[in-house]
């Protein structure tokens, strides 16, 4: 379901990491149907960034597909580059993309390499974005930076360990980048969904022992991708442009932050 916000994104640029597919799928169409012109970044399925791409453009918003490994460098360099060539100065940058693939180990003290290895490519997915588009959105005085995280990452479940701190490394990069940006008129905050069932950033086969989650959550239903956009929308909007350095979860209430 669709939360109707006429155009309010109106005149702006988003670039969605991740775009292709899943939550960033969801986040991208969202934008552009408020009216951004959004660059889809992908890293390898180019037709369903193009069928994103199409989507949007169905709203009479503008949109392209960007290719690139924004773990990367120099791909995500040369991404930023096209996108900002194609579409403008970016006010919205959504980072969406998990590093590495799904593990769930099952015990954390079994998990250290690929718990490493999975935050290392975390912060870097996300960090070398941030350092191309800030600058410039540093300059223009404007800006909203919006992190996917994961409410498990202020849960305890063995079973996440590796993606939840991973994405707990992330949320505390949001808060020192709301602090550092902030003086500036960037905002930087987390939008924290639970297990949300796609093919993108988490997989869509729940781990064991979490099977039971809708009976457990408050609002009895596990999120869907487009709650997760309908936040990220928000926050990416001037509706919410005194509020920096938020963690807002979109779990149906399961974990209470």
């Amino acid at each position: 379901m669709h939360t109707s916000v006429g155009r309010l994104l109106d005149g702006r640029t988003a670039l969605v990491t991740g775009g292709g597919r899943g939550i960033g799928a969801a986040v991208a169409r969202a934008l552009g149907r408020c009216g951004a012109s959004v660059a889809v970044n992908y890293l390898s399925n180019a037709q369903a960034a193009s069928d994103v791409v199409r989507d949007i453009e169905l709203e009479h918003s503008k949109a392209v597909a960007v290719q690139g490994d924004v773990r990367d460098p120099d791909s995500a360099a040369e991404m930023v580059r096209q996108a900002t060539e194609l579409l403008g100065g970016i006010d919205i940058l959504v980072c969406n993309v998990v590093g590495g693939d799904p593990v769930f180990r099952g015990a954390a003290l079994d998990s250290g390499f690929e718990i490493q290895t999975r935050t290392d490519a975390q912060l870097r997915a996300t960090l070398n974005v941030c350092r191309l588009v800030a600058p410039a959105m540093r300059r223009r005085h404007r800006g909203s930076i919006v992190f996917v995280g994961f409410s498990e990452s202020r849960g305890s479940s063995p079973e996440l360990a590796d993606i939840a701190i991973a994405k707990a490394a992330q949320e505390a990069l949001m808060r020192v980048l709301a602090a550092e940006l902030g003086p500036d008129g960037v905002r930087v905050n987390t939008v924290a969904p639970g297990l949300v069932p796609t093919g993108g950033s988490i997989p869509s086969g729940i781990p064991p022992g979490v099977a039971t989650l809708e009976t457990i959550t408050p609002l009895r239903r596990i999120a869907q991708a487009e709650d997760v956009a309908d936040a990220v929308l928000a926050l990416s909007s001037d509706l919410t442009r005194h509020i920096t350095g938020a963690c807002l979860p979109v779990d149906g209430g399961l974990i209470m932050h």
